[in-house]
């Protein structure tokens, strides 16, 4: 799969992003977690139903791009530690006025030790979450986090990032209604496959495309990704656009950028078995966050 004129921008996000994965880092001892074969798409509740897109990534298989990612905010050392006690990853971003990414890991976290992690000296201030029977969570300029054992909640934004809704979703978690083959994927077994979902897909396929400013007629996009050999990954979607004219547009312009199986049903679009290595897709997370402006 070849992806063109994708340009990487200095984005508030890597700040943001940066930031976070620093606090998950910083929990680390010499301990690590296993893999578990299956995963649950209820954490995504703590996301909320209002995230314009979503991602679900679990660790196994995919270190090595999941370290070429967090490596570029963080030293290689931390990101693999971090990894190293994390089994998955959901991530659900919002793009709105005030655009922020919320980030639930589950895996293996010294909850304990969350005063001496987080504090004040290093920025941090100790809250209870009146929602959460007065829970401790911990927040700076850029982040707030909640830890419990099994699972670490962050929301990362701006200062004007709304808190209360966060602690409010992992509260009173509303898993959001996913099409069948990504609401099944966390659950499936398939535990090295990461799939990505969603409902403003104009701004991912602009970015996929290399096309910066272009309102493209797309609903919504389902992507999944699995490790096939060495740096290589297997990619299938499903793009769904406005009406059918549309989809042949679609099919067009992607045929144009990427090699693979496409085949156009109604208003939608899929492709299969289409190639992309791991450096490709790294340059592609990263055309889709600038996308985002965050």
């Amino acid at each position: 799969m070849r992806i063109e004129r994708i340009y990487v921008q200095k984005f508030y996000f890597s700040k943001v992003l940066g930031a976070g994965f620093i606090i998950a880092v910083i929990m680390l001892t010499n301990s690590c977690v296993s893999h578990p074969p299956k995963h649950d798409t209820q954490a995504f509740g703590a996301i909320g139903t209002e995230a314009d897109m979503y991602v679900f990534a679990p660790v196994y298989g995919n270190e090595p791009l999941l370290q070429t990612v967090l490596t570029a905010f963080v030293p290689e050392k931390t990101a693999a530690q971090y990894l190293d006690r994390t089994s998955a990853l959901y991530i659900g971003a919002e793009y709105g006025a005030v655009p922020s990414v919320t980030v639930i890991s589950t895996g293996s976290y010294p909850t304990s030790l969350g005063d001496l992690l987080f504090s004040k000296k290093d920025g941090w201030e100790k809250h209870k979450a009146t929602a959460l029977s007065n829970t401790s969570y911990y927040s700076s300029a850029v982040a707030d986090i909640l830890m419990r054992e099994r699972t670490a909640f962050m929301l990362l934004g701006t200062e004007q990032r709304n808190t209360a809704a966060f602690l409010q979703h992992i509260a009173d978690p509303r898993p959001p209604i996913f099409p069948p083959r990504f609401q099944a994927l966390p659950e499936s077994g398939s535990i090295s496959e990461i799939g990505l979902y969603t409902r403003s897909g104009s701004r991912l396929i602009t970015a996929m495309l290399g096309l910066d400013g272009v309102d493209l007629p797309i609903r919504s996009i389902e992507l999944y990704l699995k490790k096939n050999i060495d740096s290589v990954y297997k990619c299938s979607a499903a793009f769904e656009a406005v009406d059918a004219r549309s989809a042949l547009v679609i099919r067009l312009l992607l045929s144009r950028s990427m090699a693979g199986e496409f085949s156009v049903q109604g208003s939608s679009v899929f492709v299969e078995n289409a190639d992309i290595t791991e450096k490709e897709l790294i340059k592609l997370l990263q055309g889709v966050f600038a996308a985002y402006h965050f």
